[in-house]
């Protein structure tokens, strides 16, 4: 009688054990779709000439290129300067951040480049602009006069994805 209860309990626990398998080993069919709407636009909106000391004059329009701008300027003497006003907009929608700021110069050393106003991850949210200063200036400790007083600079901002 006990050998025909446990050969009974072993057939039920085989077929819930069949049941089982057969439950999970259906393949599983999931549909559907994911799209993704965003977009990267950075770039220099606007660049102007917010401050000239001495005789310093613009060689040409500063030429814009998305992230970058080139200036050159003609400096007559030490102490001469002008500082250009760049502003940049994230017409994106996806926040960003500085990752790197690039400068190219002609090496002139009579010539000086600094900016202001940026740094490496300053963020540029969406919908944001931000505005940063580039001033070229001729050096006073320049003791005498180089043949060239005109000096090339390109500046090109590098941004990632803000995380």
């Amino acid at each position: 009688m006990k050998k025909n209860i446990v050969i009974t309990f072993l057939i039920g626990i085989f077929c819930i054990m069949s049941i089982v398998y057969a439950a999970f080993s259906q393949s599983l069919n999931i549909t559907g779709s994911a799209s993704i709407d965003s977009r990267w636009n950075i770039k220099i909106t606007d660049v102007t000439t917010k401050n000239i000391v001495g005789d310093a004059a613009k060689a040409f329009e500063p030429v814009v290129s998305d992230t970058a701008v080139t200036f050159k300027t003609n400096l007559v003497s030490p102490g001469d300067s002008m500082t250009y006003s760049v502003t940049v907009t994230n017409d994106g929608t996806i926040d960003a951040k500085v990752d790197s700021i690039d400068i190219t110069d002609s090496k002139n050393p009579a010539i000086t480049f600094n900016t202001l106003g940026i740094g490496e991850n300053d963020l540029l949210e969406v919908g944001d602009t931000q505005t940063f200063d580039v001033v070229v200036t001729y050096s006073n400790a320049v003791t005498s006069q180089p043949q060239d007083t005109s000096a090339t600079l390109t500046v090109k901002i590098n941004y990632v994805q803000n995380a």
